[in-house]
């Protein structure tokens, strides 16, 4: 599957001190929120703090509040991090790791309050928008901003993967932000920055994120291997012993048409769904033998959690 759907990578970076990104950058900082351009303030006021507690280690970053009270952050969280969230409104409120999405690469939490979650809007192509990134350290509470004027660039969809066109690249390198939004002149997010700065739909970032704490850490498996039949349909070449294939009879050789009512015409289009669909709900398959066609319920399996 990640062979699949990852656009460009993402690497995980810690966030950064204090200071702006490389001098070379037509970036700005701004110490309060009122220095930053009207559009993207309250965008900026909306987001979560958090403060990442291993041994030996602490880390502050800001996280993108979403619906459901899960928020998101490109940093790699450890499973036994103790993690804490604060806002202008609300301190040190317990935090829990839902999990992590290695396709996209950031994590998922889920904050202990209700904070608020940003609007979001539509990526676009060729519309200027604000990157604003918050700069936190451990001696104060308070941050300032990285900001930056820049237009995204077109999505492209010259790979296989279905979900390549939801990242695009920005027309200004800016290698010194990290968790960064980019908010519209509504005030609206529309992006995500992940590490390698290629920016996600804000949108789908959200989607997967409900994907991931639906499926308790997980995306859905199906547990075959599979490639494109002429005519249309999954040719399953492998099934996973004990998988939901294997428990509803799938075997190789058969030919999976339909997906929930809906024709599967091919094998991108099977992995680019189990992607967004959580792990332990239930699906409706037909495959085909030959001749004969069959029809099976299956509880979707989960392929391994995705916390680290």
């Amino acid at each position: 599957m990640a062979v699949l759907l990852v656009v460009g990578g993402v690497v995980l970076i810690v966030n950064r001190g204090a200071g702006t990104p490389n001098g070379n950058l037509p970036a700005h900082l701004a110490s309060t929120l009122s220095a930053l351009p009207a559009s993207s303030r309250v965008a900026a006021a909306h987001t979560v703090d958090l403060t990442i507690s291993s041994p030996g280690h602490v880390v502050h970053v800001a996280a993108l509040v979403l619906p459901h009270n899960l928020a998101v952050t490109t940093t790699a969280i450890p499973v036994n991090a103790l993690i804490s969230g604060w806002t202008a409104t609300k301190e040190d409120f317990p935090v829990t790791l839902v999990g992590r999405d290695n396709v996209m690469g950031f994590s998922i939490v889920r904050l202990s309050v209700p904070v608020t979650a940003l609007k979001l809007d539509p990526m676009p192509s060729s519309t200027s928008v604000t990157a604003v990134a918050p700069i936190l350290s451990g001696t104060s509470p308070t941050p300032e901003y990285d900001w930056s004027q820049t237009t995204l660039g077109d999505p492209t969809n010259s790979a296989a993967g279905v979900v390549r066109y939801l990242a695009t690249k920005s027309d200004t390198s800016l290698s010194g932000y990290v968790d960064a939004i980019a908010v519209d002149a509504k005030g609206y997010v529309v992006a995500v920055l992940s590490s390698r700065h290629q920016w996600y739909a804000a949108r789908f970032v959200a989607q997967v994120a409900e994907v991931v704490a639906t499926g308790r850490g997980c995306h859905a498996q199906l547990g075959i291997t599979g490639k494109n039949e002429q005519g249309g349909g999954v040719l399953v070449t492998h099934v996973v012993p004990y998988s939901a294939a294997a428990h509803a009879n799938v075997i190789v050789g058969d030919v999976i048409t339909d997906w929930n009512g809906a024709d599967l015409n091919t094998w991108d289009q099977l992995v680019s769904t189990l992607y967004l669909t959580p792990a332990y709900t239930s699906a409706k398959l037909t495959f085909d033998w030959k001749t004969t066609v069959h029809h099976a319920n299956v509880t979707l399996g989960c392929p391994s959690k995705l916390v680290q």
